[in-house]
This record gives structure tokens, C-alpha cells and sequence, in this order.
């Protein structure tokens, strides 16, 4: 079962917006100036296990932080921004650069169960960490990245939500930059200004859009038995770096489908003309979900053919129950690396145990998840309701009373 349904999210986002000031975070190297620089806001939701029963703890990243384990970074070492607070909590995120830009890798955010303030009645306490894909896109040196739209990430018991997010590493001479790189949600909506920073000297490059790609149905036989199924439409969204434009790729349906099943690791291959992907899944304790993704695509680019090639084997999306299949109806982007983003259609998966070569009881993501809606609108409309009989009772009284004299 899905640890958090789509109204989770949304939720967060009404709790995070009305309650969660951006947090301001500064690095300093030996010579004590400025090398990393932060403003963000985040509130996280962990489900935990209580006394007898699951719980959910929310809470926001505090002002009080402390920026101690940060690493400014040089020749043998990554720079890395670490947020502690609390009873042994942090985030941190470390970053690279390579070719005149910088990114923000991993982000990792570490919790201690132990803190009864915040995890009132845990019955396991240790220390958790959770890694994901950090998803902040790459960002030219000397330049702030943006980001106003709020994010949110997923991950086992976690759920994370990021928004008014400004960062810049490698932050030259300790001061921070003036020019502003927005994140690709920024550029498609409206956006509040950023109060500290000045416009950007850059000019963003929007990504283009293309209709949805048609829905392919793909299976691999172990003999003549299936082995695993998967319907989906997939769309790729390439970033060459040479010219930062994105280039945007529909997936033939009818793609030659390949690859190999096992018991704890299956691998979907799909050959288009010029473009060959690759889907890795694997089993741990009792979920299978998507680890790795592989592309392989050939583009013309100013009359030349150009290989491109991205790969991430660190993923964990379209997690299911073994024996059950994965279902999404909503649109999804997969962050594969900075330079392909999948976006995923109409997907129903199942790479292992197929009991009668079709699809089983399906596992529904969190974004197709709003069975829940429909109660908590008729309670609170019930709710309403209840509160102006009361008040009306109440008057009356009053008025009851007023109409009598004591003798």
C-alpha cells in the first residue's frame, strides 16, 4: 500500500504554506566567507510505527539550524550542505560540477525516532536516513538556482516538501550572485519575486511541449508463459548541454520489446529507431519497484548526429506488493539525471509472478489516490453544519431568557 494518497500531499502543501518560513543557511570556508549559500522552506511528514498503531508526524525545517559537517569543498572533497536540528535530524545535500555548472545530487534527510517531541510513542527508535534524487536541475557556476513552485518528493515512510528555494555552491569570492537560473516549473507558471535577488541576466530556456505519446503494451515470455507485463506511454525530455535546449522525444508504441525475468530482478528493454531505454526492477522485502534507468538516443543537432546517452541506478519509483501489479493513470516525470526526465502516462506494471500470464491485483500510485476526498468533505460539511445549529441553539436561549424579569 502507498504510505502517503494524493490529498497527503496536497495537504502538506496547505500545512507548508501556511505555517513554513524560508530558512536561511550560510557555509563559510577557513578564510570565512561564503562558499555555499541557502534559502528554502520544507516541511516533512514520516510515517511511523506508535503503540499499536501507524502513525504520522509533521513537522517543518526550524529556523535554529546548524551548519556543522558542512563542507565548503576542494580538489578531494565534494562541497556539501548539512542542516542539522533537532535530536539528531539533518538534511544535507551534496553537490558536483562539471563543464561550468553545478548541481545538487542527493538529498538526504536523516531522522531520529527517538525524539518523543516529535515522534510521540515510537516504538522502534534509531536513526533512519532517507536518500532520494535531490531534483534540482543544473545550474551554470556563478548563478543562484530558483525555485518558487513547491516539490514534492516521495520516498518509503517520507514524504518532503521543498519550495522557495534559492542555492548557490561554489560561491566565488564569498559573494553571492546576482544572476538567477529558475527551475522549469518556475518558467511555466506565475511566480512571486525573490526579495533578495535581483532579475536574472539569463534567459531561461522553456521546454517545449508535444502531444502525449500513444500507450504501448510490452511483455516478455519465460518460454511461453508471460513474464512481465507493462502498458505505458513514455515521453523523454532530453537537456543537451552544449546549447541547454530541451528537446522533447515521444516513444513508439510500437517499439520491439526485450529484456530477461528472474525471481528478484527483471530488465525491460525497448528499441525505437533511434532511441533505446532500458528499465531495471528489482525485489526488496516483498516490493519490487523501478531502480535503474538506461537511454540510449541518437538526435540531429545543427546537421550532426549526436549520442546521447543518461543513466540512473539509483531510483525507486512504481513500488507495488510482489503478486500485485503497479497502476498510474496520472502523468508522472521521472528524474532521471539532469540531462532526461521521463514522463510516464497511463502506466500498469508487473515484473514479477504473473499467475495467469496477466495482470494482477493492481497497486494504485498516490496521485490516482483521492478515495478519501469524498469522506472529508461530507464530515466537514457535516461538521458546518453541527456548528451553526449549536450557535443558533445558543442564541435562542439568550433570547429566551431576555424575555423574562426576576421577581
Amino acid at each position: 500500500m502507498q504510505r502517503f494518497g494524493g490529498l497527503w500531499v496536497v495537504l502538506l502543501l496547505v500545512v507548508g504554506f501556511s505555517l513554513s518560513k524560508a530558512v536561511e543557511v550560510e557555509v563559510h570556508g577557513k578564510d570565512n566567507k561564503t562558499c555555499i549559500y541557502a534559502v528554502l522552506s520544507v516541511n516533512f511528514t514520516v510515517h511511523y510505527e506508535g503503540n499499536g498503531t501507524m502513525e504520522n508526524a509533521t513537522f517543518q525545517l526550524p529556523n535554529s539550524l546548524s551548519s556543522n559537517g558542512s563542507i565548503c569543498g576542494d580538489n578531494n572533497s565534494a562541497p556539501l550542505l548539512k542542516m542539522g536540528f533537532g535530536t539528531g535530524h539533518s538534511l544535507s545535500l551534496n553537490f558536483s560540477h562539471s563543464a561550468g555548472i553545478f548541481s545538487g545530487d542527493v538529498l538526504t534527510f536523516t531522522y531520529n525516532t527517538s525524539d518523543a517531541k516529535l515522534f510521540p510513542g515510537a516504538k522502534n527508535t534509531s536513526v533512519k536516513r532517507v536518500a532520494v534524487n535531490s531534483l534540482m536541475e543544473s545550474v551554470p557556476l556563478n548563478t543562484i538556482y530558483t525555485c518558487r513552485s513547491a516539490k514534492a518528493i516521495e520516498s518509503e515512510a517520507v514524504a518532503m516538501v521543498l519550495w522557495n528555494v534559492s542555492i548557490q555552491a561554489f560561491v566565488e569570492n564569498g559573494t553571492i550572485s546576482k544572476n538567477e537560473s529558475f527551475c522549469k516549473a518556475d518558467m511555466s507558471t506565475t511566480v512571486a519575486p525573490i526579495t533578495t535577488q535581483t532579475t536574472s541576466t539569463l534567459t531561461p530556456t522553456v521546454t517545449p511541449t508535444k502531444p502525449p505519446p500513444a500507450v504501448g503494451n510490452y511483455t516478455l515470455k519465460n518460454g511461453s508463459d508471460p513474464c512481465l507485463l507493462a502498458n505505458m506511454g513514455l515521453q523523454l525530455n532530453l537537456t543537451y548541454t552544449d546549447d541547454n535546449q530541451t528537446r522533447v522525444i515521444n516513444i513508439d508504441s510500437n517499439s520491439n520489446a526485450s529484456g530477461h525475468c528472474g525471481d528478484e530482478e527483471a530488465t525491460l528493454i525497448l528499441e525505437d529507431i533511434d532511441t533505446t531505454i532500458q528499465f531495471r526492477f528489482i525485489v526488496e522485502q516483498s516490493k519490487f519497484f523501478l531502480k535503474g534507468v538506461k537511454a540510449n538516443i541518437s538526435i540531429v543537432i545543427n546537421g550532426s548526429t549526436i549520442a546521447l546517452n543518461s543513466s540512473n541506478n539509483n531510483l525507486r519509483y512504481w513500488q507495488a506488493s510482489v503478486g500485485s501489479s503497479y497502476m498510474c493513470h496520472k502523468e508522472q516525470r521521472l528524474m532521471v539525471t539532469d540531462q532526461l526526465v521521463v514522463n510516464a502516462f497511463n502506466v500498469w506494471v508487473q515484473p514479477f509472478e504473473l499467475k495467469t500470464g496477466t495482470f494482477s491485483r493492481a497497486e494504485e500510485c498516490s496521485l490516482d489516490d483521492d478515495s478519501i476526498l469524498i469522506p472529508i468533505v461530507v464530515g466537514a460539511a457535516l461538521a458546518g453544519l453541527i456548528v451553526i445549529v449549536v450557535i443558533a441553539y445558543v442564541i435562542g436561549r439568550r433570547k429566551s431568557y431576555a424575555g423574562y424579569q426576576t421577581l
